[in-house]
């Protein structure tokens, strides 16, 4: 597939999918590292995904893998930069064929911060946070997509506050769905996650 957007990115195609999973990962990681988790979740639905996974565009200081922006320090004027950048890549993948309205946005810990931070300003389908964070002057629009935050309750990267305060500033805005999962875990995606995303499948869509 070929797609006029401003980000790498690796997939999975499916000429006759009817639903899209984008993936944005953390700092230090690269495009290919949450793509079997896409995978795993659009088996897991009776549903037909296309699976993306986007590739931050700076390098990671230590060498390997990639950052969305820097983190020590915190750039977070960069960060603005790459959230609209992400916004303006999003909105290309918007379609007749697959709208937003019937794609999954999923980060882990920065992506997270990333996906939070673009998903809120556009008509998801649904938006998951894991071990994520949010920006400095982040917050939900009035119209709030689905979302689910995953959180592990000894996450000693990311504080596990971080993500109850994304809850409940998204609960105070939002009539859909909007659930916060901790789990017996540190800073890692919940091997439960996949379940709980396709149990809400038919909610959703």
């Amino acid at each position: 597939m070929k797609y006029d957007i401003n980000h790498e990115f690796v997939s999975i195609s499916s000429q006759t999918a009817t639903h899209r999973i984008i993936l944005i990962h953390g700092w230090g990681a690269d495009a290919d590292d949450l793509l079997t988790l896409g995978k795993e979740i659009s088996e897991k639905t009776n549903l037909d995904f296309e699976v993306i996974s986007l590739r931050a565009p700076g390098l990671h200081p230590g060498g390997t893998g990639r950052q969305w922006y820097g983190l020590y320090p915190h750039d977070w004027g960069e960060a603005e930069v790459e959230v609209n950048k992400l916004i303006d890549t999003l909105k290309k993948f918007d379609s007749d064929k697959i709208p937003l309205r019937k794609t999954i946005l999923l980060g882990f810990s920065q992506g997270a911060a990333m996906a939070i931070d673009a998903g809120f300003k556009l008509n998801l389908g649904l938006i998951v946070a894991c071990s994520g964070y949010p920006h400095p002057t982040w917050i939900p629009g009035e119209k709030c997509p689905p979302f689910i935050a995953s959180h592990g309750l000894f996450d000693d990267v990311v504080p596990i506050e971080a993500s109850r305060i994304i809850y409940e500033k998204v609960k105070s805005k939002s009539s859909e769905i909007c659930e916060l999962i901790e789990f017996d875990g540190f800073h890692q995606i919940d091997s439960n996650l996949i379940d709980v995303i396709s149990s809400r499948m038919a909610n959703i869509f």
